[in-house]
């Protein structure tokens, strides 16, 4: 089979700054990807499976990163065509390394804005966003995208963040508080800490029915505590600057917040968990309001 030439973009896409662009094209972001598809996805594969995906045939993941999920996804359910989306090249040419089209042919990566895709309405029966929500300064234009592309009947899911509900036993009151301490800061960046809990009303102001959502928990009792304490190193090397700078602080000490908490998942003796909110809606038969 031909290889694909590199960076394919969708036609008359246009690469868009955002607040948190910087980091989520750092090199850690690689890092942070694969530690937490590995750590997230044995307990999100039941919750799909609930949710049908297993008898869809097209399914669309914006901002699909390296492809952890989109891969993962497609592997799960056999006879799902998957396409992820993102709008770094660097992304989407490591999604194709990792998930190379002649070993995999159910799965294609293209670049793209996860806003405006220039893909044809109702071309898939699933959307999905992960981890991404947070990152961006509008929340609603994906979320009308995502209703835009879906058929009528087919269901949106996203793996929402919100960082209250990373909780560790930690006594550095630093390290405890520091998405908290970081919120306002982080909000005029750009970044929206707190944006999981949103998520419900906003899918139905874009027209989304059935909305749910489906919390999921992972802590040190049901994923590896070495993955877990990976996934915030990588937290650290690649968002040091940006909460020093949210926090008000010079960047060790931002950092030596993070070292506490990794140190604390290190623990044995000690717990930690980290709170995703699942949120799914159906469109209906009408287009979004």
């Amino acid at each position: 089979m031909a290889r694909r030439p590199p960076n394919r973009t969708l036609a008359g896409m246009t690469a868009r700054p955002y607040g948190q662009q910087r980091e989520m094209e750092d090199r850690s972001m690689q890092g942070t990807l694969a530690a937490q598809a590995e750590m997230i996805f044995p307990l999100e594969r039941p919750l799909l499976e609930r949710l049908g995906f297993g008898a869809a045939r097209r399914l669309l993941d914006l901002g699909c990163g390296t492809g952890q999920f989109a891969g993962r996804v497609g592997q799960a359910f056999p006879g799902l065509q998957v396409t992820g989306l993102d709008l770094f090249p660097g992304h989407v040419e490591t999604a194709r390394a990792l998930w190379p089209r002649a070993e995999h042919p159910w799965l294609d990566f293209a670049v793209g804005d996860a806003t405006a895709t220039g893909l044809s309405p109702a071309s898939f029966d699933l959307v999905t966003v992960r981890h991404m929500l947070q990152a961006v300064p509008e929340p609603p234009a994906v979320l009308a995208e995502a209703h835009r592309l879906l058929v009528p009947g087919g269901r949106f899911y996203a793996l929402a963040e919100d960082y209250m509900g990373i909780l560790v036993d930690t006594d550095d009151a630093d390290a405890r508080d520091l998405f908290l301490d970081a919120e306002p800061g982080a909000q005029a960046a750009g970044t929206q800490l707190f944006h999981g809990r949103r998520l419900f009303r906003e899918l139905g102001a874009a027209g989304f029915g059935e909305v749910a959502v489906h919390p999921l928990v992972v802590d040190t009792l049901n994923a590896p505590r070495e993955t877990f304490a990976r996934m915030l190193e990588h937290w650290r090397d690649g968002y040091t600057g940006f909460m020093a700078g949210a926090l008000g602080v010079a960047p060790p000490a931002a950092r030596a917040r993070f070292d506490a908490l990794i140190a604390a998942v290190r623990d044995p003796s000690r717990y930690a968990c980290w709170l995703l909110l699942g949120v799914t809606g159906v469109r209906g038969a009408g287009p979004a309001p």
